[in-house]
């Protein structure tokens, strides 16, 4: 069940939770954790880049593995750097999260905020360059011999000038001048990746015995990270060749059976289910589907919904006790991945519903799907006020588990009056100086429970019958943050009240994301989409609801994840109904050695012997890792094993459950 493969990956990642900052400077990427540990590491290094993070916030959650990337790609030539803002405090004022710091030689030279995966690598890139640039020295015999070749009359100051310029500064306005630079060397010379052991490049052996349990502990986790990143990277190998498949040919002129030719719907079969969103009702709907064997599609951007984007810690999942909601939706996708579902990264523009098949337009691409399943969730509603946009990211935001901590103190203000408003109110009260709670009507719509635990506490006050005219503070393109709220009585235009305040938070409700349907299934009024009773069923034949979508009293991650397998099932049954596709349709996902070159021997051997195979006969003129490779190959699937006939044909199949047989076996 997805419970219980989500249980024992929560536990292992709490094992070694506290293994993690040791282990993040291994992998090239340093956890501070103190101002004095700061400022040495940027005395210490020309080039840093800074990660300003925390642990539940979906944006940082996303550009995480990014940053190790960057880490990877620079080693040696730019320290990375992270601090988590809700632990530590390393003398930097953070507003919101992500923020990204570049310091070169200990300056700060660019910064950004948000999960921009293209700014983070632009600005490492010219990071890099500008800090080797620098990176030179230049001899005074070096500066002396360049002047007496190329301006001899400087000979008599060149002891000035040695002095008055920087090595850089000097190669560069001397090249500019003369055409050539002086002599120059690197400053610090490439460091030598040398393998771990030292003498030889032979790596060091590991004596356990040696080890105390906190070194055990982290060996493992070590270990089995390697294993899972070995495994991360041949699952999202085999996504791509699924979905180059899906998409059909790249020029995109060739028509599916719902689309008319020159449209560029894709030329490839219909998939039999599509999903659309990213989030728990969309993957375990995926789940669901791909364990029918219905090969789904999920169509949405890799952040993952609500549950990832707010980042919040989920401690009423069963099973996952204070996971992140970046971390259960990481678990959901590789699992889906295993039962070969394909992923898209991608936005949703457009779904013809008036075809068969469906025809669904992405910004990258058009593809046609047999049933939909619409988990497209719901957004954070606004106020749409002067200011509102200007200061998202400086004070402004729609998250209190995610961002309240930031304002640590000082005075917030909330806007709303139903449960999510009551809540985020509280839980400001307990770290923030002051709240300050706007409702445009004259009672709350919440819960009396909840209604009561505002009323009655002493940090939160209260107005009634109050609007925001206007959100105020320094200059956004500046670096400007929020300062001021400014209120207004509903009644009386006149009565304007200004607050002040360091943030802001709106809790006025959630809009459905169901704008690309619109016009062609049944909504309510609010834009949720209408389901028969009973059923996920929508008004459309062949398209279903799940999540947020269809659900605007619950909107629980638990809830979303029980509405997509439902959403699934109902698929399911549909298409058996209408008879769509079939085992003689299906095609073998083809078998790529390159997907295990990876791997270790012992790792290729073990998954032989788990296949029933006698490693030493049947592998007794193996002498290469690719011959073993190609007879994992063969034996992908163990569980038929029975010498088949000579009238019989094998088919080589990589999918587990395939019922796969020894090709050279079934013609001998």
């Amino acid at each position: 069940s997805i419970q219980r493969g989500f249980q024992a990956a929560a536990m292992s990642w709490r094992v070694v939770a506290a293994l993690l900052l040791p282990l993040a400077a291994a992998a090239g990427v340093e956890e501070v954790t103190s101002e004095a540990q700061f400022k040495k590491i940027l005395s210490d290094n020309p080039a840093v880049v800074v990660d300003f993070y925390s642990q539940t916030c979906g944006p940082c959650i996303m550009m995480a593995p990014i940053f190790k990337e960057v880490a990877r790609e620079y080693e040696g030539r730019l320290k990375l750097i992270k601090v988590d803002v809700q632990r530590s405090y390393v003398g930097v004022q953070i507003r919101s999260m992500p923020t990204f710091h570049f310091y070169l030689h200990g300056k700060l030279e660019n910064q950004f905020s948000g999960g921009d995966e293209r700014g983070l690598k632009q600005m490492s890139q010219a990071l890099s360059a500008k800090a080797e640039a620098m990176d030179v020295t230049v001899s005074l015999g070096a500066l002396e011999a360049f002047y007496q070749k190329h301006d001899p009359s400087k000979l008599d100051k060149v002891d000035e000038i040695y002095e008055k310029y920087p090595a850089y500064k000097l190669v560069a306005i001397l090249k500019k001048k003369y055409g050539v630079a002086p002599e120059h060397t690197k400053k610090t010379p490439p460091k030598a990746h040398a393998a771990e052991g030292g003498a030889g490049g032979e790596k060091k052996a590991v004596d356990i015995r040696k080890m105390d349990l906190e070194e055990l502990e982290a060996e493992v986790y070590r270990r089995k990270s390697q294993m899972e990143e070995k495994e991360v990277a041949m699952l999202d190998r085999k996504n791509e060749r699924r979905l180059e498949k899906i998409l059909g040919s790249p020029d995109g002129k060739q028509t599916g059976e719902g689309g008319e030719a020159g449209q560029g719907v894709s030329a490839a079969a219909p998939v039999k289910v599509a999903v659309l969103g990213g989030g728990p009702a969309g993957v375990t709907a995926a789940i669901y589907a791909a364990r029918a064997g219905l090969k789904p599609l999920v169509i949405a951007p890799a952040l993952g919904g609500q549950l990832m984007s707010k980042g919040v810690n989920v401690e009423n999942y069963p099973g996952l006790d204070g996971e992140s909601g970046g971390e259960i939706i990481r678990l959901m996708k590789r699992q889906a991945l295993k039962f070969s579902t394909t992923f898209a990264d991608d936005w949703v523009t457009s779904v013809d519903l008036s075809v068969r098949p469906f025809v669904i337009n992405t910004n990258g691409s058009a593809l046609t799907a047999h049933s939909l399943v619409l988990a497209t969730g719901a957004d954070s509603r606004w106020l749409g006020v002067a200011g509102e946009e200007d200061f998202k990211g400086g004070g402004i935001s729609s998250c209190a588990t995610c961002d309240g901590f930031l304002f640590t103190g000082k005075p917030v203000v909330v806007v709303g009056g139903g449960d999510t408003a009551m809540e985020e109110a509280l839980v400001l009260a307990r770290t923030s100086s002051h709240v300050t709670l706007l409702h445009r009507r004259g009672e709350f719509r919440a819960s009396k429970a909840a209604q009561a635990a505002v009323l009655n506490h002493p940090k939160i006050t209260i107005m009634y019958n109050t609007v925001v005219q206007e959100f105020v503070g320094g200059d956004p393109a500046a670096g400007g943050v929020l300062t001021t709220v400014v209120a207004q009585d509903v009644s009386d235009a006149s009565n304007v009240t200004n607050i002040t305040a360091d943030a802001a938070f709106v809790a006025i409700g959630h809009i459905p994301n169901t704008g690309f349907v619109a016009g062609q299934l049944e909504m309510n009024d609010a834009g949720y989409l209408v389901t028969r009773a009973g059923s996920t069923a929508c008004s459309v034949d062949g398209v279903f609801a799940a999540g947020d979508v269809a659900d605007w009293t619950y909107r629980q991650a638990i809830t979303s994840a029980g509405s997509g397998s439902q959403a699934a099932l109902d698929a399911e049954r549909w298409i058996s109904e209408n008879s769509i596709g079939g085992l003689e349709d299906e095609e073998a996902e083809e078998c790529h050695p390159g997907d295990y070159e990876s791997w270790t021997m012992k790792q290729i051997r073990k998954q032989l012997s788990e296949m029933g195979v006698d490693v030493k006969a049947e592998c007794r003129g193996c002498m290469e890792k690719s011959q073993f490779i190609e007879e994992r190959r063969r034996r992908r699937d163990g569980r038929t094993r029975s010498r088949p006939t000579r009238e019989k044909k094998a088919v080589n199949r990589c999918s587990a459950g395939t019922g796969a047989r020894d090709r050279r076996r079934a013609v001998a």
